[in-house]
């Protein structure tokens, strides 16, 4: 079996964000937002663990898909002047991994923004600096502990 063909490098950084679902039409926020760990970066996209992908009545994988009023953002402190980095992304794909020790969602979102605007180079930046800090498996578990 190949290796597949990626446009861009992708990083295993393992950083925590927020999952964010918005009505832009109403200018507000559909849920809470979900915590996700990037598990996957690249310029175009990131691979994401979370612990549900439907929540407070909303799915955050066809609602935005279903509803073009409806908007997924990854949001994360450090954004410019120290408030919140947010880019808006479309999900792709989303599976299941129903292991005995660990039942969690993997998610695939493109930005939808261009690779080279600033905020995907800030948000490499603050995946590269908290590298070391948070480990893959401790990321697991604790997002075991969460549900």
């Amino acid at each position: 079996m190949g290796k597949a063909q990626r446009r861009a490098e992708r990083y295993n950084k393992n950083i925590t964000i927020d999952l964010v679902l918005r009505d832009e039409g109403r200018d507000m926020r559909l849920a809470d937002p979900v915590p996700c760990f990037v598990v996957d970066l690249s310029s175009y996209g990131l691979g994401l663990i979370l612990n549900r992908v439907h929540f407070q009545g909303h799915h955050f994988f066809y609602e935005p898909q279903d509803n073009p009023d409806n908007q997924l953002y990854i949001e994360r402190e450090g954004g410019k002047n120290g408030g919140v980095l947010k880019i808006p992304v479309r999900p792709v794909w989303f599976n299941l991994d129903d292991d005995e020790e660990l039942r969690c969602f993997h998610m695939g979102v493109e930005f939808e923004v261009p690779p080279n605007d600033e905020r995907i180079t800030l948000l490499k930046r603050i995946a590269a600096g908290k590298m070391g800090e948070e480990g893959g498996w401790l990321n697991r578990l604790l997002l075991k502990l969460w549900t």
